[in-house]
């Protein structure tokens, strides 16, 4: 609820709101989208190994990739669940 003027108003004014943890999931989605896609291509530019004994470049790239785009939706996760928290705890309190 805000208060303007003589009469209080039933709708949250954008003063109200509350973003925390809004940029913790903007950018946890930005990371878990690119990260595999720039380990892919850091992978391809890396090229083969040519030999079956090591580890081919494209595959530790990927794989690397991956874990980082693992930690962006972790971070993506708790960003939204802090950002439902708060505004819940808002809604909640009125």
């Amino acid at each position: 609820m805000s208060v303007q003027g003589d009469h209080v108003t039933s709708r949250p004014s954008p003063e109200d709101r509350d973003d925390r943890g809004l940029w913790q999931v903007a950018l946890g989605a930005v990371l878990a989208v690119l990260a595999p896609l720039a380990g892919f291509l850091g992978g391809s530019m890396q090229g083969s190994s040519g030999t079956a004994v090591d580890v081919d470049p494209l595959l530790a790239w990927l794989i690397g990739g991956l874990a980082v785009g693992g930690i962006g939706v972790v971070i993506a996760c708790l960003g939204g669940l802090r950002w439902h928290r708060s505004n819940r705890h808002r809604h909640l309190s009125q």
